[in-house]
């Protein structure tokens, strides 16, 4: 894994030092090297996390015939295969590199060299001879990329880190910050930054020196139902499997697993025993709190298949740490599983520089309890409409009215409510004009607060069924928010993470099944089922669905209330984003009676972010 920005101008507006400066600021993304290249004004720089071809795969890395020039993060895991076919063709290789491979494919496929690669990737293509930049980012967005253009200039990175280093990037989004507080996460191509955009997953752009913005197409969408499509069975579900996990083994350094306890992470465990001769290196949380701990089980499985395993105690992590961590990510990511995400691969990039995670399991499979909501047909109470007007009129939000109001609604806005934090309702907690500054309602365009979503959700259709909430959650809550936290949270540990269950050969075989395929008479994850029942603990797949949760409200009011508190107390001195007598009012609530903390996590998330940057707004 690596980082990389590219500056692509035609008169010296960002000079080179600044350039230097800003590319400087993804040295946690690759350190083991760094390169770049210049020409005219053009400058590509790259930072390399060695994972393949350790000897020979630097970059950037400019084509045989001397005409293209590559920046690229990612991993190729077909790219023997493709060598192979290039080599047939007449192409002569240099390096052992996945990264060559990726430019000789482009020199000779173009554009049409993001549907040959099978892997994870973000890179840049810059062509010396038409003066025009290429850029693409994996079907599902595991990896990042970025980019703006300002006066002529394009400028693309893997991350918004370099951007701080920029002049002209600075401008916090008000309505960047309302999907925080909604989503927990905020949705590409939105980003932070105003005039700074992220490349959506599954897209490829073209831009010409001079365009005042690239011409961006989306080469891949998450597939609709196919009714025809017929599920594998559990034999050839599991050789699918263990195909996947074999070849994203392969790497010239150690590779170790992430291992949570539940049945994702659990069978990869179990398939990467059979492809290894040493014991599989395995690396777990722990925490205090029985409620969020799963280390007893995540035990069981080691010692079962006879990993060599690690384990990290969540409370290690204190309040100066935590501060420190918020104020590196990129923009601000409020989902708290990013904290014990990072402590793991800190832990974990000690003893190995590639872990395999069970990130999409739940998403391509369906394993969340949320989506039998898609089949909820219950008839709401009557009196929505007056229930809603009457509580909009008036400026008090009475604790308690949340159950009465949710019961209500019809059985899609339900949806609206359980997918957000935040939203356009006149409940407490629930309400973002509550939690926002009246001077910011309108700049934050408070109503629109599902619209990110709801366009995502459209192309499956108007009817929100399981099917569709399954498909909608690969472009959000996967794309934006679980490979988001583990790609931030592992590449600040200079750890690479790979994720099996989202190889192009499991989307391709899986994702046109239509949800009831997947999720059987309420079983949740019915085709991985038997396999973990052959070859897992029962108290692996014999119990409810836990997340890698974070018990947040004793958090904020024992061991982070120092965070908790210096930020607050910085942001009522320098942000007027928030109504901060209603966080004072919800941070008194949950040291009384406990209970609260999405509501408190998110804001405080911004502000720990914007301290460390001394952002204003």
């Amino acid at each position: 894994m690596c980082g990389f920005l590219a500056i692509l101008q035609d008169a010296p507006r960002i000079e080179l030092h600044t350039a230097q400066a800003a590319a400087d600021r993804l040295a946690h993304r690759g350190p083991d090297g760094s390169g770049k290249w210049t020409e005219a004004q053009v400058m590509l720089f790259h930072r390399r996390l060695s994972i393949i071809d350790l000897a020979t795969g630097q970059q950037p890395m400019v084509s045989r015939d001397q005409r293209y020039v590559i920046v690229f993060n990612g991993e190729i895991y077909n790219y023997a295969e493709i060598r192979e076919q290039l080599s047939r063709e007449g192409v002569r290789f240099r390096t052992q590199s996945d990264t060559e491979v990726l430019l000789e494919g482009f020199a000779r496929w173009g554009a049409a060299v993001v549907g040959q690669v099978n892997g994870i990737f973000a890179f840049v293509v810059w062509d010396r001879l038409n003066k025009v930049a290429f850029g693409a980012r994996d079907r599902l967005g595991i990896k990042p990329l970025c980019w703006a253009v300002s006066k002529g200039t394009l400028v693309a990175s893997s991350t918004l880190e370099p951007f701080d280093a920029l002049p002209g990037f600075g401008q916090v989004d008000p309505v960047a910050v309302r999907d925080l507080l909604a989503f927990d996460y905020i949705p590409s191509p939105q980003s932070i930054l105003q005039g700074v955009q992220k490349l959506e997953p599954g897209c490829r752009f073209l831009w010409r020196l001079g365009d005042e913005a690239p011409r961006i197409e989306r080469y891949w969408t998450p597939p609709g139902p196919d009714r025809q499509a017929v599920a594998p069975d559990e034999n050839d579900l599991e050789r699918l499997l263990q195909q996947v996990v074999r070849r994203q083994m392969i790497s010239d350094v150690p590779v170790g697993v992430f291992l949570s306890g539940g049945i994702d992470s659990s069978l990869l465990v179990a398939l990467m025993a059979r492809e290894s001769e040493k014991p599989v290196r395995s690396f777990s949380i722990a925490f205090k709190d029985a409620s969020a701990d799963e280390s007893s089980i995540a035990g069981l499985v080691a010692r079962q298949f006879g990993t060599d395993h690690t384990v990290l105690p969540a409370e290690d992590f204190g309040p100066d740490m935590l501060l420190d961590l918020l104020g590196r990510l990129d923009e601000p990511f409020a989902d708290p599983a990013v904290v014990p995400t990072y402590a793991l691969a800190k832990m974990t990039a000690g003893h190995v520089k590639v872990a395999l995670s069970g990130d999409g399991g739940d998403e391509v499979f369906g394993g969340y309890p949320k989506y039998l909501l898609g089949n909820d047909q219950s008839s709401p109470l009557p009196g929505h409409r007056i229930l809603d007007r009457s509580l909009r009129l008036s400026n008090w939000r009475p604790r308690g009215m949340a159950h009465l109001y949710w019961r209500t609604l019809s059985p899609k806005d339900r949806i609206r409510w359980s997918w957000v934090r935040y939203g356009d309702f006149p409940i407490f907690r629930k309400d973002l004009r509550q939690v926002l500054a009246g001077t910011y309602h309108d700049a934050a365009r408070v109503s629109e607060y599902f619209e990110p979503w709801a366009r995502r959700a459209r192309r499956y259709g108007e009817s929100i069924d399981r099917d569709l909430l399954m498909r909608a959650d690969l472009e959000t809550y996967l794309s934006e928010n679980c490979l988001v936290k583990t790609d931030r949270a592992s590449m600040l540990a200079s750890l690479e993470v790979r994720v099996p269950f989202l190889d192009e050969l499991i989307l391709d075989r899986m994702l046109p099944l239509h949800a009831d395929r997947k999720i059987v008479n309420g079983t949740l994850k019915a085709l991985l089922i038997p396999i973990a029942q052959r070859l897992l603990p029962r108290q692996v797949w014999d119990r409810p669905k836990h997340g890698f949760n974070v018990p947040l409200d004793k958090f904020l009011s024992g061991l982070w209330r120092p965070a908790f508190d210096a930020a607050i107390d910085w942001g009522e001195q320098h942000i007027g984003l928030f109504n901060y007598p209603y966080l004072r009012r919800l941070q008194t609530i949950s040291r009384s009676e406990s209970g609260i903390g999405r509501e408190l996590w998110n804001p405080f998330v911004f502000l720990a972010w914007a301290m460390r940057r001394k952002v204003t707004i």
